[in-house]
Order: structure tokens, then sequence, then C-alpha cells
């Protein structure tokens, strides 16, 4: 019985504002679609099937599964944690109604209740956490109302009912995890998938079941000999004999499963060389141009470093005086007060001298003339010989020639006009701010040159870097996967090729000395066995115990050879469906699809091969086709079971990869697979349209298979406590 999913909604999931009710998808059996551009909620839509299956989500920012209580603050909607008020609560939660088969309905709901304790909403010191009881609800299709279920395991089956654990890897996944679905180098991997197709692991117990009946029969028939008769001795030495035999195939079994196992990983490693490693010569042609790049970027970087670290030197440097520009007019402005401040002074200064020695300012005759010894004549004849009249003794004349002949020569100490004589400090500021000033004129263009140095290293820099980008971008296109590696070439190469030796050391040591050893030392155990059968026919033993012993043995060798058979059957079967499933998902594609080969080890693994129609190998598809590859293997995994798949398809952005013909074909191989299919994609959204849907998503808007179409909305330019997740259903 099928499980189908009629409803998913949100209550403050995330983007997903509102009640249940504001943030319902209805969805059918067949194909469902909800389109979103990025940021409108796609991953959000499959975090809430996370939480259902595992009590996680993808947190978004380090793409890394968290728990539910690890990450609360981030899943509430911030629209919500903002209107909400300090000690209000408000509840985080989700809902899915499915139907299971023409009988039952189940109905879903994980929630959480957070409280508020502060304004800072981000922070989780801000809320108080609680985790409610999941609440599990059921119905028959008849009566339509619910019943609640209170038993734990009950409930977990129920969720699990959606999609098994075992097949949710099938039908559960993201875009690039679809790559990781299944690893053909990993012999758990595909008997893994086996497993969960075909009834193998009831062979294995078979296998191992019919043995102990063969042993035990082989006992109770030894049990019935006569140790003193001849023939009974002869029966009892070939079951001995075949005891050792049998201890001899155990020990060559135990060593071609160890020569098994070095095979695997020495495959195992080669097979991830391959990823890695594509075209040594290429790659190390790239990295001899690249080292010389990483140096001179090294040493440019170190340039500019240094250059920006002596910037702040040309602010006080004489040289460069940039600490002067646009001073021009303080320079001016100081000069005139400086000369307004000297003479000021000097005015202040002639007063003091005045005040304190009139009479070396206000004569007519210069210091020292005429001398003393002819003003002493004068004095003494009193007779003025400078201007020939009489000087008499008690006249102002007399007078005037003691005057001149008394008059200092010059202060011996001068004295302090004004508190604070800021002379020096005003000459000192002058001297010292000299180079500066002098450079006023060069400032501006001195920073320009420099701005000019500054663009040139950062052109420089960023050539070289651009340069650096390119080769990189030329190394990591011979990469397969793109992925690569710390090991150098040579080591790789190394690496490689040994490998490739222990592989082929492995693989003679089984085709050539284990295994034959192995099937000849079975044919010795068939050989005793017949031996064993053939003295039994002469004992007068009991003709159960006979028929016991043989048809023991015959149901060991029957379901050895069944499992055997029924693993390679499922093998070539899971080819056959992969290849049907691989020419349905390339079918709208311009080039034509090659041929998926499913080829054993001697490990037990899948050598997973692509080639073309003359059974070439092809190499380097585009990431579209490797993830085709893988989609089609999936698919062969569920289709072929014998039973009908049960379960929904649940996808986040699994057409990223692909062009528009591969988007058709898969949407319309998935049909063909799933009972129902719920994908979320954003290849198909178109802002500019009026449908916010591009001519792909019209088409598939009519295609019949499509049962469901949603696009989703964000408001443009939100704040992120604004932003709300709405839908408009376009069928």
């Amino acid at each position: 019985m099928a499980s189908i999913i009629n409803s998913i909604s949100f209550k403050n999931f995330f983007n997903y504002y509102g009640e249940f009710e504001d943030n319902m998808y209805d969805l059918k059996e067949g194909i469902n679609i909800i389109v979103a551009d990025n940021g409108a909620g796609k991953s959000k839509f499959f975090n809430a099937f996370l939480w259902l299956f595992n009590d996680q989500v993808l947190d978004s920012d380090d793409k890394i599964r968290k728990n539910i209580k690890d990450v609360y603050v981030k899943i509430l909607s911030d629209k919500a944690k903002n209107e909400t008020q300090i000690r209000d609560t408000v509840d985080c939660a989700i809902q899915v109604e499915y139907t299971y088969g023409k009988l039952h309905k189940f109905q879903i709901i994980k929630s959480f209740t957070l409280t508020k304790l502060n304004n800072d909403i981000s922070d989780p010191n801000s809320w108080q956490f609680t985790i409610n009881d999941t609440e599990i609800n059921k119905t028959d299709l008849v009566l339509t109302k619910y019943k609640p279920v209170y038993d734990e395991d009950e409930k977990r089956k129920i969720i699990d009912r959606l999609i098994l654990p075992n097949f949710r890897k099938y039908s559960f996944f993201q875009g690039e995890e679809v790559d990781d679905i299944i690893d053909f180098s990993e012999k758990d991997s595909i008997e893994g998938a086996v497993q969960n197709l075909t009834d193998i692991s009831k062979y294995r117990k078979l296998v191992d079941l019919t043995e102990e009946f063969k042993i035990k029969a082989e006992k109770d028939l030894a049990n019935q000999n006569n140790a003193n008769d001849q023939q009974a001795r002869d029966l009892n030495n070939a079951i001995a004999e075949k005891d050792k035999v049998r201890e001899q195939l155990k020990h060559e079994t135990k060593k071609l499963s160890e020569w098994e196992i070095t095979f695997s990983d020495a495959e195992k490693e080669k097979n991830n060389l391959d990823k890695i490693y594509a075209n040594a010569d290429k790659r190390k042609e790239l990295d001899d141009k690249l080292r010389p790049l990483n140096k001179k970027l090294k040493d440019k970087a170190a340039e500019f470093e240094e250059f920006l670290d002596r910037l702040n030197n040309k602010f006080f440097d004489g040289n460069f005086s940039w600490i002067a520009m646009g001073f021009d007019k303080t320079v001016k402005d100081f000069r005139n007060l400086n000369d307004k401040f000297i003479d000021e002074r000097y005015k202040k200064k002639a007063l003091l001298d005045i005040e304190e020695s009139p009479n070396n300012y206000f004569h007519f005759l210069p210091v020292n003339s005429p001398d003393a010894v002819s003003i002493q004549n004068m004095i003494d004849n009193e007779h003025c010989y400078v201007c020939d009249r009489p000087a008499k003794k008690g006249k102002p004349e007399h007078d005037y020639l003691l005057k001149l002949k008394n008059r200092p020569i010059e202060s011996a100490k001068e004295k302090t006009f004004v508190k604070n004589d800021l002379k020096d400090f005003f000459g000192n500021i002058q001297i010292q701010a000299q180079p500066f000033y002098s450079r006023i004129p060069d400032v501006k263009n001195s920073i320009m040159l420099t701005k000019e140095k500054e663009q040139e290293l950062k052109r420089q820099i960023n050539q070289i870097k651009e340069r650096i980008k390119s080769l990189k971008d030329q190394r990591k296109d011979i990469f397969v996967g793109g992925e690569d590696s710390e090991t150098s070439d040579s080591q790789i190469l190394s690496n490689y090729h040994g490998a490739i030796r222990r592989m082929e050391n492995a693989r003679s040591k089984i085709d050539d000395i284990i295994r034959p050893k192995i099937n000849k030392l079975k044919t010795d155990i068939h050989n005793i066995e017949i031996e064993i059968d053939a003295l039994n026919s002469t004992q007068d033993i009991p003709q159960g115990y006979k028929d016991n012993y043989s048809i023991a043995i015959d149901l060991a060798k029957a379901t050895l050879n069944a499992k055997d058979r029924v693993y390679d059957n499922m093998i070539s079967l899971l080819e056959e469906h992969a290849n049907q499933h691989f020419k349905n998902l390339t079918v709208n594609n311009d080039l034509a699809g090659g041929i998926l080969k499913f080829e054993k080890t001697p490990s037990g693994s899948i050598n997973f091969n692509y080639s073309d129609s003359n059974n070439n190998i092809v190499y380097g598809s585009s990431e579209g086709f490797q993830r085709m590859k893988k989609f089609s293997v999936v698919m062969a995994i569920i289709s072929a079971n014998n039973s009908e798949y049960n379960y929904p398809l649940l996808a986040d952005a699994p057409i990223s990869a692909f062009g528009e013909g591969f988007t058709e074909g898969f949407f319309e191989a998935t049909g063909e697979v799933f009972p129902q299919s719920i994908v979320l994609v954003k290849e198909i959204y178109k802002r500019n349209d009026d449908m916010k849907i591009n001519d792909l998503g019209k088409r598939l808007l009519k295609d019949s298979n499509v049962k469901t179409m949603y696009v989703n909305h964000v408001p443009e330019g939100a704040e992120q406590i604004d932003l709300i997740t709405t839908k408009t259903k376009l069928k």
C-alpha cells in the first residue's frame, strides 16, 4: 500500500510566518512542483521533513544538519519573534497529513514553544525553549474524525511508514546527495541496495541453516555406524577426511576473503585517485606556472603591506609634510600675528628702556662722541669747543657738559618688560615648522602620486590573482569530480600505479591460486560425499538417516546456488532497468545517451561503467549526465523490485545541474517510478513573468502528470524581521 502525502502546513517555521491555514500546501498523487527563487523557502520546506524524520534541520549558514534543540532560535520565524512580547510564548510547528493505502489517514504535528525573556531576538539566551510531544492522530477514510495516538512505538511506526528508513536514501534527498546514494566502489553500498529490494538476506540465512543441517546429518550418520565394522571404519575415515578438507576449505575461504579485501581496498584507492587526478602532465604544467605566480603575489602583497605601513610616516616626514595640507592660510595668519607680536614687544621694551634711562634716549650726540677727555677739557675751560661758545660754571651750557660726561655706556642687565615673553616660543615654531609649510604647495601632488602608486600596486596584485585564478580554473577543469589533493602529482602517480599493481596481484592470487584451490577442495568434498553415500548404501543403517544426509547435502548446495543466482540476477536486472531509465531521462537531450554497464569485481563490488554504442568507455561527461546516471540507478533500484514502490519522492533541487531537456526527462521518468513526487525547484522560476515561471514551467503546468504547482514569493527588499513566504497555487 502506497503512502501519499495529502498536505503539509507550517506555523512560524522559518519564513513561513503565521498559522497552519496560512501556510498549507495541498498535494496529490502524481507530480507536485514547488517553484521558488533563492531564499523563498525551498530548503525550509525540505527541512520540515528532516524535522519529521530525524529531529534535525539543515543549518544554511554552515550546511550542517543540526538537532532542533541546538538551532531553535534560527527555526522560529523572525517576524514572529519580533512580534512576541516579553514573557509571552510563541509556537513553531509543522503538520503533515498522509494516507496509507485505502484505509487509513494520519496527521502528524511536531512543535516547540518559546517564551520570550528579553528583546535580543537572535540570542538563544533570550528564549526559554520547550519541545512538545509529537501529536499523531489517525482516522479511517470512512469516518473522517481524527483520534489521537498515544503509544510512542505506534507513533514511531506511523512516521516511519511514510517512507521506511531503509528506503529514505532513495526517496528523500537534496540535489547533491544523489551523488552519494550509491558508491559502486563500495561492496556494501550495492549489496545494501540489493538486500533492500530482494530476499537475499533470507537466502543467506538458508545457506547457513542448510549447512548446519548437513553437518548434523553427517554426525547422526556417523553415530549409527558400528565402529568395529571395516566398512564403518572406512566411512568414518571418509568423514574424517571430509572434515580435514572442509577445514582446508575454510582456511582458503578466509584467505580468499582477505585477498578480496586487499583487492577492494586497492580498487577503492584507484577509484579515489581517478577522481582527483586526470592529466598529470597538464596539471604539472599548470603547477609550474602557478608556483612563480604565487611567489610573485606574496612578494607584491608584502610590498603593498610595506607601502601601507609607510603611509603614516608621510604625515610627519619633512620630505612629504602631509600634515601641513590645507594650512596655507594658517601660515599667512601666523606671520601677520607674529609681526604684530614683534612690533608690540619692541614698543614695550623701548618704553621700559626710556623709563629706566632717559639720558640714553634724549641727547643729540651719539654715544662716546665727543670723548670723555675732550668733555672734561671743555668743563675745565668752561668753553664748548663743538659750538665755540662759552659754558660758564653754573650756566645751563656747563650743566649739559656735565650730563654728557656722566651718561651710562650700556645697561649691564636687560630687565623683564612683559610677564610672558613668547619670542623664543614663536621663533622655534617658525624654525621647526619651516620644512612643513615650505612643502605645502607640493602636498596635494605628493598624495596624488601616492594614490596612483597604491592603485598601481592593487592593479598588479589583482592582475596576478586573476592569472592565478585562471590557471586554477584550468587545473580544476581537468579533475574528475572536481576534487583536489595536496599530494604531489608524482606521488599520486606512484599511488595510482601501486594500487593497480596491488589489484593485479590480488586478482592473480584470487583467480589463479585461491579460487582454483577452493574449487578443487569443493570437488574433493563432493567426491568424498559420493564415497560416503556409497558406503552408506552398504551399511545396516536406518534409511531415514541416509535420506536425511542426502537431502541435507542437496539442500545446502541448492540454497548456495540460489543465493548466488539471486544476487547475479539482481545485478543484471538493475543494469537492464538502469539503462531503460537512463534512456527515458535523457530522451529530450540533444546528445545521445550511452550504455550503463555493471561489472562484478573479484571483491564483490560493482564497476559502474558508461560506454558508447561501440563499447568504448565514455569519460568527462557533464555534471548533468553524471547525475542522470545516478538517478537512473536509483530508479532502477526501485523499479527492479518485484513489488510496487510505495513511498513518495521528496527532493530539494534535484535538477540544479540539468539543462531544459534533462529537466523534462526527469519529471517524465519520476512520474513513472514514484507514486508521488514532491519536487522543490528554482530552475523554472522567472522573476519578470506574470506567473513567475519560464516557458518550461508553463509546459510542465499543462502536463497531465503534474497534479499541483505552487510558486513561492517573498517581499522584495524586506528586512529579515519582515520576511515571510507566501504562495500562489497555479494548479
